[in-house]
C-alpha cells in the first residue's frame, strides 16, 4: 500500500503542472456546485430586506382605526386602541403610534380634520411651536398661507360650505376661534409618518361617475382637549414592518396573515369599542413576489453555474487525458509484466482520484468563502449564510462528474493495443463510433432546443431551455469549431506543397497533431459562456434602467396635489428657463394609458434611455409630438380685443375669451358688442393679476358665444393686457378651428397675416360661431404609441370620459409612467380649451438632477411630496433576486475566461517537448530559424483565433436566442417596457481585440520557448 502511495505521489510531483492544474479546475468546479444554492437563497433573503425597505411603508404598514363604544378620554382610548391592536399583531412588527382625530369639519374653505399625537412636533419641520394649550393648532404653511393665518394671532374656523353642496341644506359646523401657533411642511419622507401624503393639501376633485370630493386644507395639528372638544372623534392606530437583515420569509408570511386579520369593510370588536381596518397593507403581494423570486433565482443561477462546472470538467478532462498520454510509458510496463486489467484500472485511476481527493476540500472551502464575501459584498449588511443540503448534493454530483471525468480519460489509454502504447508515436485515428453518436447528439439536441427557442416569441420565466442553449451551443461551436480547423489544414496542406514552408509546417501540424486542436473545444465553451454572461448581464441592467424610468422618468419624482394646469404654471414660475422641472402626467385608460408631458423641456429634464426609442433620440421625439403652436400667456387685471369686422350678423357680434380651468371652474370673459369697423372692448380678468392666464380660445359669434347666422369676415387685430401687447398671441400661436365636431363652425378660411389673424365668415342656410384654439391643435392629436397599445381603444378614445383622439405619428418601446402600453403626448393636446377631469389625470413634477435649492423649496411649499426617485427605482431593481443572481454572471465570465487560459498555459507547457522535437528535426535539416517560429506561431494563431471566432458567435446567439423570449425581472405587466435582445458590436469587438492580445502573446510566448530550445540536442535526447 505504501509502495502504491509513494508511487502516486511521485507520479503527482513528476507532473506537478498538470497536477495543479487538475486540481485548480476541480476545486472551482465543486466550489461553484457549493456556490450557486447559497448564493440564490442567500439572494432571495436580501431582495425581502431590500424590497422591505424601499417599499412605502403605507403598502407594509397597519392603519386602523378604532372608535370608542363610550364616553372616555382620548387617552384612554389612545391606550385602548393601541392594545386592541398589538394583540392582533404578529411577525416583526415596531410600536404602535394612536393619532386622536375629530370628524370632518368644513372649515379654511374646506374640509378639515384635527389631528392629535403626542409625538407630532418631533416628526415634523415647523415654523413657530408645538401646540400645548387647548385652542391651539398647527397648520400647514401652504394652508396657512392660502387662509391668511398669522402665527401668534387667533383664526376663525368657522363652517364653510363648497360650492357644490350649497343647497343642499346642510349643517355648516366649525368650531370658532383658534390660535395658530405655528406652521408645517409636508414630510418628505415616511419616517415618522406612516402615510405622509395624509399631511398635504388635497384639491378638489370631480369627475362625471366618481363622487364629489372637496378640497382639503391638510389636517390641523393640535391638542386632545381640542379635538375632544369638537365633539366626534376616533383614534387611528398606525404600525410600521420591523424589517431586520435575518427576517425570513416564514417571518413575513406570519406578518401578512396578522396584517389580513380584520377583513375589508368588517368591524371587529375589541375592548372599548370597535377596530376597523383602514391601511393599503399589501403584505400577502410581497409574500407571492417573493416566493416567485426564489424560483427566478434559481432558475438564472442554474445556467450560470452549470456553463462554470461544464467548462471546468471540460478542461479537467483535457489536462486529465494529457496527464494519462504522459503515463502511456508506465501503464504499458505495467501491462508487460502480466497486471490484470482490473489492477490497470485501479493503477490508472489512483493518481486522478488523488488529485480529485486533494481537491474536493479546497472546492469546498473556496465554495463556502466565495458565498460569504459575495454575500458581504453585494447582498445586504449582516444577512445570514443560508446554507442547505442542496450545496452538498451539488457538489457530490460534481465530484461524480469528475470522477467519470477521469475515468473517460484513463480509459481512452488503457483501452489502447499494447503495440500501440509501446510505439511512442501518436498518429492521428479516425474517431471512435461512440465520439460520433455523441457529437451527432449533441449537434441534434442543439438544434432542437435553437429551434424551441426561436419559435418561442412570448416573454416568461428561465426554464431548463434557458438553462441548456448556451452550453450547447458552446459544444458544438467548439466541436464544429475543432473539425472545420483539421480538415481545412488537410486541405492547406495538399495545396500549399511547393509554397511557403512555413504554412506547410504549420498546416500539417494542426492536421496531424491532436493535442494542438483538442484545446478548441473548452476554449471555446469558455468564451461562449462569457460572451454570453456578459451579453445577459449587460442586457439586464439595460432593462432594469429602463422600468425605473419608466417609474421615475426624472432624477426625483415629486407628486402634485394640484391640477395639471396649476403644476404647469408652477413649473414655469419657479423655473423660467426650463432646466430643472416639468410638469408630466399620467391616465390610466384600459387598453390605451396615456403619458402626458411637457415636450418643451422634455430633452432637458427627463430621463429617456435609448431603449425607449432605438434609432430616435429624445430631441426628435419631443419634435414628433410638439404642437405648432404655442399657446400664449399673460399677466394683467384687463384684456382688450380690437376686431375690425365687417360681418352681416343677425345678432350683435360678441367675443368669448377662454383662459383654461382652475379649481375646476373655467374662467373665461365675454366681450362686445362688436359691429362694424375697428372696435376695440376690454373686460376685467382679476384671476390674471396674481398666476398668469393662457389664452386658450376665443368664438366670435352671438351673445355669450351663442350659435347665429353670419357672413362676411373679421380681423382679430390686437389682443392686449393692461394697454400692452401680448407677446406671441397671434404670431406662433397656432389658432385654428376649433377641432370639435359638436361645433358647428362659421368659419370658411382662417389665416394669420402681418401679426393680425384674419377670418372669412359664412353659416349658410342655417347657423353657428367662429370658435378658435390656440396652440395648432387638431382633431387627432400627435401622439407616439407604444407596441401594447390596443388597437381597438384608439377608437374609443373619443367617447367622452375626458380622453382625446390621437392620431399616432410613430411607435416607441417605452415611455414615462406607462411603459409600452400608452401614448405619448404633449400637455397641450390634453388640456387646451378643454375640459378635463381632474380625478383622471395623475399629475407630477419631474426634477432634473442638481436643481437649485430654491426650486427644490418652492416645490415642498407648494405643497408636492417626493413621490419616487430614479435612484430609488433603480435600487430596488438591482437588489431584487434576478438582478443579484445575474451578478453572478460577471463573476462566471471573469472565472471561465481565467480557466480557459490556465488550460491553454498547461496545455502548451505539456506539449512544448513534443513541439521541441518537431522544431528540432527541422533545424537539423536546414530550416532557418525564422521559418520555424513563424510556423508555430501561425499554427496557435490558426488553432486560437478558430476557438475565439466560434466562442464569440456562439455566446453571441445564444444571447440573442435567449433574450427575445426571457423577461429579466419581476417587474412584468403592461407598463413595463419590452426588453430589446440587442447584440452590442463595441463589447464584441472589444472582447475580440483582447481574445487577439492575449492568444497573440500566448502564441509568441510558445513559438519562442519552441525555438529556443530546438537543438540537435534534443533528437538526441529523445532518441535515449
Amino acid at each position: 500500500m505504501f509502495g502504491m502511495l509513494g508511487a502516486i505521489l511521485r507520479g503527482v510531483r513528476s507532473r506537478a503542472l498538470l497536477s495543479a492544474g487538475s486540481v485548480l479546475l476541480t476545486a472551482l468546479a465543486v466550489a461553484s456546485a457549493v456556490l450557486g444554492p447559497i448564493f440564490a437563497g442567500a439572494v432571495t433573503n436580501s431582495y425581502l430586506v431590500t424590497r422591505l425597505r424601499e417599499a412605502p411603508p403605507a403598502l407594509t404598514g397597519l392603519s386602523r382605526v378604532f372608535t370608542p363604544d363610550s364616553q372616555q378620554s382620548s387617552a384612554d382610548a389612545a391606550r385602548d386602541a393601541v392594545a386592541a391592536t398589538d394583540s392582533r399583531n404578529e411577525g416583526p412588527w415596531r410600536r404602535t403610534v394612536a393619532i386622536v382625530q375629530s370628524e370632518r369639519l368644513m372649515a379654511l374653505r374646506g374640509s378639515v380634520e384635527l389631528w392629535a399625537r403626542d409625538d407630532a412636533c418631533e416628526g415634523l419641520e415647523i415654523t413657530g411651536r408645538c401646540p400645548e394649550k387647548t385652542g391651539e393648532v398647527l397648520l400647514l404653511e401652504k394652508a396657512a398661507e392660502q387662509a391668511g393665518a398669522t402665527i401668534g394671532e387667533p383664526l376663525d374656523l368657522v363652517g364653510f360650505e363648497p360650492p357644490a353642496l350649497q343647497g343642499l341644506g346642510l349643517p355648516r359646523p366649525g368650531i370658532g376661534e383658534v390660535t395658530v401657533v405655528g406652521t408645517y411642511v409636508t414630510p418628505a419622507d415616511a419616517t415618522d409618518w406612516l402615510v405622509p401624503r395624509r399631511l398635504t393639501i388635497t384639491n378638489e376633485m370631480t369627475s362625471i361617475s366618481g363622487p364629489y370630493t372637496p378640497y382639503s386644507p391638510g389636517p390641523v395639528i393640535t391638542t386632545p382637549e381640542t379635538v375632544e372638544a369638537v365633539g366626534q372623534w376616533t383614534v387611528r392606530v398606525d404600525t410600521f414592518l420591523d424589517v431586520p437583515a435575518d427576517i425570513t420569509p416564514a417571518e413575513l408570511g406570519v406578518a401578512a396573515r396578522s396584517a389580513a386579520s380584520i377583513p375589508d369593510d368588517a368591524v371587529v370588536e375589541v375592548e372599548g369599542g370597535t377596530l376597523a381596518d383602514d391601511s393599503t397593507n399589501d403584505l400577502a403581494a410581497v409574500v407571492d413576489e417573493v416566493e416567485s423570486q426564489q424560483a427566478t433565482a434559481r432558475s438564472s443561477i442554474s445556467p450560470a453555474v452549470l456553463s462554470l462546472v461544464l467548462v471546468a470538467l471540460a478542461l479537467l478532462m483535457r489536462l486529465l487525458t494529457a496527464a494519462s498520454e504522459l503515463r502511456v510509458p508506465e501503464l504499458a510496463l505495467a501491462s508487460l509484466r502480466g497486471v490484470n486489467s482490473r489492477r490497470l484500472w485501479a493503477l490508472g485511476l489512483a493518481e486522478p482520484l488523488t488529485i480529485l481527493l486533494i481537491a474536493t476540500p479546497i472546492g469546498i472551502a473556496l465554495g463556502l468563502g466565495s458565498g460569504l464575501l459575495l454575500t458581504r459584498a453585494w447582498l445586504v449588511p449582516g444577512l445570514s449564510l443560508p446554507i442547505g443540503a442542496a450545496s452538498w448534493i451539488a457538489a457530490a454530483l460534481v465530484l461524480l462528474a469528475a470522477v467519470a471525468v477521469a475515468c473517460v480519460a484513463i480509459g481512452l489509454v488503457v483501452r489502447e493495443s499494447l503495440a500501440s502504447q509501446l510505439s511512442g508515436v501518436r498518429r492521428p485515428v479516425a474517431a471512435r463510433r461512440w465520439s460520433v453518436i455523441a457529437q451527432l447528439t449533441l449537434v441534434s439536441l442543439a438544434a432542437a432546443v435553437l429551434l424551441s427557442k426561436l419559435s418561442d416569441s412570448g416573454g416568461g420565466d428561465p426554464d431548463v431551455t434557458d438553462l441548456l442553449l448556451p452550453v450547447l451551443l458552446a459544444v458544438v461551436a467548439g466541436l464544429a469549431a475543432t473539425r472545420l480547423t483539421t480538415v481545412l489544414a488537410t486541405w492547406w496542406t495538399n495545396r500549399s506543397r511547393g509554397r511557403s514552408l512555413s504554412g506547410f509546417v504549420s498546416s500539417r501540424a494542426i492536421s496531424r497533431r491532436q493535442e494542438g486542436t483538442l484545446v478548441i473545444l473548452p476554449i471555446t465553451a469558455a468564451i461562449a459562456v462569457a460572451v454570453f454572461g456578459a451579453g445577459v448581464y449587460d442586457s439586464a441592467a439595460t432593462w432594469r434602467t429602463s422600468v425605473a424610468a419608466t417609474a421615475s422618468p426624472a432624477d426625483t419624482t415629486w407628486h402634485s396635489p394640484v391640477t395639471y394646469a396649476e403644476t404647469l404654471e408652477l413649473t414655469r414660475r419657479i423655473d423660467p428657463e426650463g432646466d430643472w422641472v416639468m410638469a408630466a402626467g399620467s391616465v390610466l385608460n384600459p387598453g390605451a394609458h396615456f403619458a402626458v408631458v411637457d415636450s418643451s423641456r422634455l430633452a432637458r429634464v427627463a430621463t429617456w434611455p435609448p431603449t425607449w426609442s432605438p434609432g430616435r433620440d429624445v430631441e426628435q421625439v419631443a419634435a414628433d409630438i410638439e404642437p405648432p403652436g404655442v399657446v400664449p400667456t399673460f399677466s394683467g387685471r384687463r384684456i382688450s380685443v380690437t376686431i375690425d369686422s365687417d360681418v352681416e350678423s343677425e345678432r350683435p357680434l360678441s367675443l368669448e375669451v377662454r383662459f383654461g380651468r382652475r379649481d375646476g371652474i373655467p374662467l373665461k370673459v365675454y366681450l362686445g358688442p362688436y359691429g362694424p369697423g375697428e372696435v376695440t372692448r376690454s373686460a376685467k380678468v382679476p384671476w390674471c393679476r396674481d398666476l398668469p392666464c393662457p389664452v386658450e380660445g376665443m368664438t366670435l359669434g352671438g351673445g355669450a358665444g351663442t350659435n347665429t347666422a353670419m357672413s362676411g369676415s373679421a380681423t382679430v387685430l390686437s389682443i392686449d393686457a393692461d394697454g400692452e401687447p401680448i407677446p406671441g398671441v397671434i404670431e406662433g400661436a397656432g389658432w385654428v378651428a376649433t377641432p370639435d365636431p359638436a361645433v358647428r363652425t362659421a368659419i370658411t378660411d382662417l389665416r394669420e397675416s402681418d401679426g393680425h389673424l384674419e377670418l372669412d365668415l359664412d353659416t349658410g342656410d342655417s347657423v353657428g360661431m367662429a370658435r378658435l384654439t390656440s396652440g395648432g391643435i387638431i382633431r387627432q392629436r400627435l401622439a407616439l404609441m407604444g407596441p401594447k397599445v390596443q388597437q381597438t381603444a384608439l377608437a374609443k378614445l373619443d367617447e367622452g370620459l375626458g380622453l382625446i383622439p390621437v392620431g399616432p405619428v410613430g411607435e416607441i418601446e417605452g415611455m414615462p409612467f406607462v411603459g409600452p402600453a400608452g401614448l405619448l403626448v404633449d400637455y397641450t393636446s390634453f388640456i387646451t380649451d378643454r375640459p378635463v377631469y381632474n380625478s383622471n389625470l395623475d399629475t407630477r413634477v419631474l426634477q432634473r438632477e442638481g436643481a437649485p435649492a430654491a426650486v427644490i423649496e418652492a416645490l415642498s411649499a407648494a405643497g408636492m411630496t417626493v413621490e419616487t426617485t430614479l435612484a430609488q427605482e433603480r435600487r430596488v431593481l438591482d437588489q431584487s433576486a434576478y438582478a443579484l443572481a445575474l451578478r453572478l454572471y460577471a463573476v462566471v465570465a471573469a472565472l471561465v475566461l481565467l480557466m480557459a487560459l490556465a488550460g491553454l498555459f498547461v496545455s502548451a507547457a505539456v506539449q512544448l517537448p513534443a513541439r521541441r522535437r518537431d522544431a528540432a528535426a527541422l533545424r537539423v535539416v536546414g530550416v532557418p530559424r525564422s521559418s520555424v517560429m513563424v510556423a508555430v506561431v501561425r499554427e496557435l494563431a490558426v488553432v486560437l483565433g478558430s476557438a475565439a471566432i466560434a466562442g464569440i458567435l456562439a455566446g453571441s446567439l445564444a444571447q440573442y436566442v435567449v433574450l427575445r423570449s426571457l423577461t429579466l425581472g419581476y417587474a412584468e405587466g403592461l407598463a413595463t417596457p419590452a426588453l430589446i435582445a440587442t447584440i452590442s458590436p463595441l463589447r464584441l469587438v472589444v472582447l475580440a481585440l483582447l481574445a487577439a492580445a492575449v492568444f497573440g502573446a500566448v502564441a509568441l510566448i510558445s513559438a519562442s520557448m519552441t525555438v529556443r530550445g530546438a537543438r540537435g540536442a534534443t533528437l538526441r535526447e529523445s532518441a535515449r
